[in-house]
């Protein structure tokens, strides 16, 4: 079926000179889902926060209800934490329980959060009793019916103190306490702060020689580093062998906090914790507390908004019906995964991945158990940034739309030029769509070349053969008003030189696009994506490949988007530095800024191509996490240097624990057409680190 454009522009069609963006030539690795192999029922098992919730409005109901938690996390009735520098305590867990319950969400008690110092600092078991009658009583008075279970201890592995004796013994004398006063409400342990395989085991024997075994199992996923993510499956898998070992009826699995601290609320990185917890079965999960209570675990900004972040979880409380199952690219590296669900009666698929770079196939099988299905699928991707803790991101980008052809019961979904950080979500129905932005090149009108089918191809099929002088392939493509659009080409060139095409639209200007290799043909899954930008009329449009002058290329699709005024945006990371270094941070733009800019030769430079001569406004995030101002010296196309001034924002980006102190420094700039440098130099007062620049 013709695919139809989306919301394209129109005017004249005239190509534009802007330059060609290079191809990547990796074989695009696959992330599968199987509709047919749904395995459990939706119910958003990671989508709780631990501290998620402050109190009312903190976050406001409009950030919690889209997301659709299943359980948070909080502090214990009447607790006095004030961890990370608070001043207010971080949210009563009895407190807090009418606003998870409105929002469909339990909650759980952390008892040892009544103590107001972290690590914990235990005064006596008189002491400690009293608490937890005091605790237990409220929780039976407060009527709330929403409460997960209480969490005896936290982290006993290092926050138990040897002066109240072993923690076993503790966790006995403990867990009776509690059973005497409420039978009904769930315990829940040991919580240790990370899966031991000889910890949990000895505390299991214990437990069932005792008869104080918890009712949901609980230990943290935080890990080392984030390598740590792929031990997720091995160690579910070695606690239900202690189950079994032992005798022990299975138990729900609450991952009371997970996520590495660079990873908070990255959706590249989150999305993977999903996965895994989905995958094997767990109960609950709530994200890691690294930096403040309130923001659902670093996916609302300081202002109250929604981040990058916050729209990942937004596609997971969007899921419906079904899981369906899931084969990430990689178990052994950090690599593309994620997560799908199919809902039968509405006829709904959604897929939510991530942590990918470059391109990749997205193979979507198993329509044939899905009812609704048959001839074609609509398929709308979109993509959600990371661009820093505190940027607000007021809607994830759309990136195209199409309709594929279900092909024995499946579709291929090439996914180009992704980012690390970032998050995606495909939704697909049934229905053709009358929005579409994705040409496919077996759909256009083609003269001598010839139709190949490959599993790596967008839709199963490629356009080949394109080798003679009045070989061409001509799209027709629909804009709904005037204007400038992108356009991706999605090709082969298995030569090993440069190839070429002419390009004219509408009949007008030729003019030719050079395709960099791809390290084979298409029937070997060697792909590339090339840019460049075309003008279009109003209404019907043509858009012809004719063979080039030099070499060979097979096309697979177009994809056109209309261009947003100018907007340059250049991660720090990705600049040309000297005497400086790149350090992963949660709280900076896709995850990494540059710090140690502290030399004399110490420098960062970008490189930013602007559309014409004039005067720009440029965005600098930064810190200073000295106590006055400091400066760097700017110098723009090897020119003049001038002094920028950076105020004290509290902090530098990682600053412990892990709290950003990113802060946006705007200055005006003055650039020729095309290509500039722009350099930033240690000044000559204190220190600063540099995340990204965007100019506009």
């Amino acid at each position: 079926m013709k695919k139809k454009l989306l919301s394209l522009l129109s005017v004249s069609l005239l190509l534009l000179s802007l330059p060609v963006m290079p191809a990547s030539a990796a074989i695009p690795a696959t992330f599968t889902v199987d509709l047919a192999n749904q395995y459990r029922s939706v119910t958003h098992v990671a989508s709780g926060s631990l501290y998620g919730l402050a109190g009312e409005g903190r976050p406001s109901d409009s950030l919690i209800a889209p997301t659709k938690p299943k359980m948070f996390t909080q502090m214990a009735p009447n607790g006095g934490q004030l961890p990370n520098g608070e001043t207010v305590p971080i949210g009563d867990a009895l407190k807090v329980a009418p606003i998870a319950a409105r929002n469909g969400a339990a909650v759980t008690i952390r008892m040892p959060d009544i103590y107001s110092n972290f690590p914990y600092q235990w005064l006596s078991w008189a002491d400690w009793y009293s608490k937890v009658d005091t605790m237990v009583n409220a929780r039976l008075a407060s009527g709330a019916t929403n409460i997960y279970g209480y969490e005896l201890w936290n982290e006993p592995d290092w926050t138990w103190k040897s002066a109240a004796g072993t923690f076993l013994d503790g966790w006995k004398n403990t867990y009776l306490r509690v059973k005497t006063l409420d039978t009904a409400t769930k315990t829940i342990g040991p919580s240790y702060s990370r899966y031991e395989e000889s910890w949990m085991r000895n505390f299991l024997t214990y437990a069932k020689a005792n008869n104080v075994l918890p009712d949901i199992i609980s230990w943290h996923e935080l890990g080392n580093t984030v390598a740590d993510t792929w031990t997720i499956k091995a160690h579910i898998a070695a606690y239900r062998q202690i189950e079994l070992d032992l005798g022990i009826s299975p138990r729900p699995i609450s991952i009371n906090e997970y996520g590495v601290p660079n990873e908070e609320g990255v959706p590249g990185g989150m999305v993977r914790y999903f996965a895994q917890f989905e995958r094997e079965g767990v109960d609950t999960a709530t994200a890691a507390f690294w930096f403040r209570p309130g923001r659902l675990s670093n996916i609302v900004t300081d202002a109250g908004t929604a981040n990058g972040g916050w729209w990942l979880y937004k596609w997971y409380g969007d899921m419906s019906g079904q899981m369906a199952m899931t084969t990430p690219v990689s178990t052994s590296s950090l690599a593309l995964d994620g997560i799908a669900s199919v809902d039968n009666a509405k006829g709904t698929v959604h897929v939510v991945f991530g942590g990918g770079s470059g391109d990749h196939t997205i193979v979507i099988k198993g329509f044939g158990s899905v009812s609704k299905f048959s001839g074609n699928a609509h398929v709308k991707l979109e993509a959600t940034p990371w661009l820093g803790v505190d940027t607000a991101v007021s809607s994830p980008a759309s990136v195209f739309e199409g309709d594929y052809a279900i092909t024995n019961g499946q579709i291929n979904v090439p996914v180009t030029k992704m980012n690390a950080s970032w998050g995606y979500h495909l939704t697909i129905t049934p229905a053709a769509g009358s929005n579409n932005n994705l040409y496919e090149a077996e759909n256009a009108t083609v003269n001598r070349a010839n139709l190949f089918s490959n599993a790596s191809a967008s839709n199963g099929k490629y356009i080949g053969q394109i080798d003679y002088n009045d070989s061409y392939v001509q799209f027709t493509v629909n804009a709904a008003a005037a204007g400038v659009y992108n356009l991706d080409v999605r090709y082969a060139n298995g030569t090993n030189a440069n190839s070429n095409q002419s390009l004219s639209v509408n009949g007008g200007t030729v003019a030719t696009l050079t395709y960099p290799v791809t390290g084979g043909w298409l029937s070997a899954g060697h792909v590339g994506t090339l840019s460049t930008s075309v003008s279009l009329n109003a209404g019907s449009n043509t858009i012809r490949f004719t063979k080039g002058a030099s070499g060979y290329t097979e096309l697979d699709y177009i994809q056109l988007m209309p261009k947003p005024a100018y907007k340059e945006r250049v991660e720090a990371e990705k600049a040309e530095i000297n005497q400086a270094a790149v350090h992963d941070g949660g709280y900076a733009s896709e995850a990494r800024y540059v710090g140690g800019i502290d030399y004399a030769d110490s420098y960062v430079q970008f490189t930013v191509n602007a559309p014409s001569a004039g005067t720009y406004t440029m965005d600098v995030g930064y810190a200073n996490g000295t106590t006055g101002n400091s400066t760097h010296y700017l110098s723009i196309n090897g020119g003049a240097a001038s002094i920028v001034t950076y105020a004290a924002t509290g902090g530098w980006i990682n600053a412990v624990p892990n709290i950003g102190y990113r802060k946006i420094l705007t200055l005006t700039v003055t650039l020729q057409a095309g290509a500039n440098t722009i350099r930033f130099t240690k000044g000559a007062a204190g220190y600063a680190e540099l995340d990204y620049i965007e100019v506009r």
